[in-house]
């Protein structure tokens, strides 16, 4: 298994994608801490909760998802999964192979995306003669952030066996995070059931990792995610089972 996930990351490294996800991730992460820093009253800027939350606001989950679902589509998209496939016959041990590095490109990711909210925020908040609390709970918030950005990136690759087209697969996934699940909680919240929109993918792990509030607890939000990690991966193991590949 071992021998596969290193595929995977070599596989990974041969493609220019991955450059485009973390320039984006250390600029986008970079600006949006400078923005918030920069607009937050100085008494916000000493509170625990606020420099958490500064924490919890990078992009390292989206980007780890991403990065799951390009990792797997790029093979289906260029007919490399045929090779793959010959190499490796057992198709569980491929899709294995791919949740694994999914799930350690996310805490690489998040990794990143801690360091540069840091970089960041501490010269910043330094400036204004207050200082950047790295506590207990603080460490436990980048725990959370780092196992919820690898849970996404184990969800991404399950996500792109499941649907295989890279274009489809990468425009579904943006439109679910960013526009479908937040229409469904409000036509739950129409139907007064709104309670079942902290068990959708989402909100579940944004509460796991601290960037959704009023919410399920963060326990009950990572069991959630990792039973969407579990779900979704089985679906596309199915699917790469009945795949012609010839």
């Amino acid at each position: 298994m071992t021998t596969l996930v290193g595929a995977e990351f070599l596989k990974l490294r041969t493609t220019r994608g991955w450059i485009g996800y973390v320039l984006a991730l250390v600029v986008l992460t970079g600006i949006g801490t400078a923005a918030q820093v920069g607009s937050a009253a100085e008494l916000d800027l000493i509170t625990p909760e606020f420099q958490r939350d500064l924490l919890s606001g990078s992009l390292a989950s989206l980007i780890a998802f991403l990065l799951g679902i390009t990792s797997v589509t790029v093979e289906w998209r260029h007919g490399t999964i045929t090779r793959t496939l010959l190499v490796t016959p057992r198709r569980e041990l491929h899709v294995v192979a791919k949740g694994i590095a999914g799930f350690l490109a996310g805490v690489a990711l998040a990794v990143l995306a801690v360091a540069v909210v840091l970089a960041v925020a501490v010269p910043m908040i330094a400036v204004e003669d207050a200082s950047f609390v790295l506590d207990g709970e603080v460490g436990a918030r980048i725990g959370r952030i780092v196992l919820g950005a690898a849970l996404w990136g184990a969800l991404g690759a399950g996500f792109g066996l499941l649907l295989k087209s890279q274009t489809f697969a990468l425009v579904a996934g943006i439109l679910w995070i960013l526009l479908l699940e937040a229409l469904l909680t409000l036509l739950l919240s129409l139907v007064d059931v709104d309670g079942a929109a902290d068990f959708l993918p989402a909100q579940a792990l944004g509460a796991f990792e601290g960037s959704v509030e009023d919410a399920l607890s963060p326990a009950a939000g990572g069991v959630v995610g990792l039973a969407y990690v579990i779900g979704i991966g089985l679906l596309g193991w199915v699917r790469v089972e009945h795949s012609d590949v010839t």
